[in-house]
């Protein structure tokens, strides 16, 4: 069955990094928003969303532009910081239908054209993608167990420190129609999930919502070779999306492509100020 999306997206501008680090193609935040946005609304307009915006007191240019789409509804108050906007945006999760999907999704994530095509049709074929034998020709498979069992998260972005020495380590490797999923352990608060996947680990989340903590949130809920009590964590390659932090984006995609592509589309609509 085809998926049911329900996108809520946190936003604010007032804060151009929280760890100052530098933006690429020398966008400012809001630029940020806009182009992150709208390839998110872009990628996923095939297929049934809904669409909640979490605003941090968002200026009226912001708002203004969320006003250009349909099925967006706008919740803009002050927060303080970002654990209160994680908060609300966990509130919203937990009243979503259990077969329903929840992207839980912060303001500054990229989005390819075809990522959510590729994401629902793995969504749509999961059990027999991640499906593991229990023989014991494979010690790990037989360990382990059958992963068709485990609940999945899906994190679009791929890290490029993921192949850094220090961080290389054995991972499942499943094959889609469209690309490659490998397990990982780590992730930011960036995250796709079933809402009863949600439901199930919505304490971890509250939790690691303190801070906020995206160390508790990975210690908590993904698995690596234990998955008793856990969920079973993927990333395509290559990356369908990337964190707009320099350093950190996900490599061998033209990214420098996408967004100028976008960034003409959100032009026409007379709202990308330079």
């Amino acid at each position: 069955m085809t998926p049911f999306y329900n996108v809520i997206f946190r936003a604010c501008d007032k804060v151009e990094s929280v760890h100052k680090a530098k933006r690429p193609f020398g966008l400012n935040k809001k630029q940020i928003i806009k182009v992150c946005f709208f390839s998110i609304y872009k990628s996923i307009s095939k297929f049934n969303a809904r669409f909640v915006v979490i605003g941090d007191e968002l200026s009226d240019e912001i708002l203004n532009f969320f006003k250009l789409f349909k099925n967006v509804e706008v919740i803009n108050e002050k927060f303080g910081d970002a654990s209160g906007s994680l908060i609300k945006q966990l509130d919203i999760a937990r009243t979503i239908p259990d077969d329903q999907w929840v992207y839980l999704c912060e303001d500054d994530y990229l989005h390819s054209p075809s990522c959510f095509e590729y994401v629902s049709e793995f969504i749509i074929n999961s059990r027999n993608y991640v499906q593991t034998s229990h023989k014991k020709k494979n010690y790990l498979n037989f360990m382990i167990g059958n992963l068709e069992k485990v609940p999945i998260i899906i994190h679009t972005a791929d890290y490029p420190d993921r192949y850094e020495p220090a961080w290389k380590r054995p991972s499942y490797i499943f094959l889609s129609r469209f690309c490659h999923w490998r397990q990982i352990t780590n992730t930011t608060h960036t995250v796709l999930l079933q809402s009863k996947t949600f439901k199930k680990f919505e304490k971890d989340f509250r939790l690691s919502a303190i801070g906020p903590s995206d160390s508790k949130l990975s210690q908590k809920i993904y698995g690596r070779f234990n998955f008793k009590g856990k969920s079973l964590c993927l990333s395509p390659i290559h990356g369908l999306s990337t964190h707009m932090t320099e350093g950190v984006m996900t490599p061998l995609v033209d990214w420098d492509s996408i967004h100028l592509e976008l960034i003409e589309e959100i032009k026409s609509q007379g709202v990308w100020f330079d």
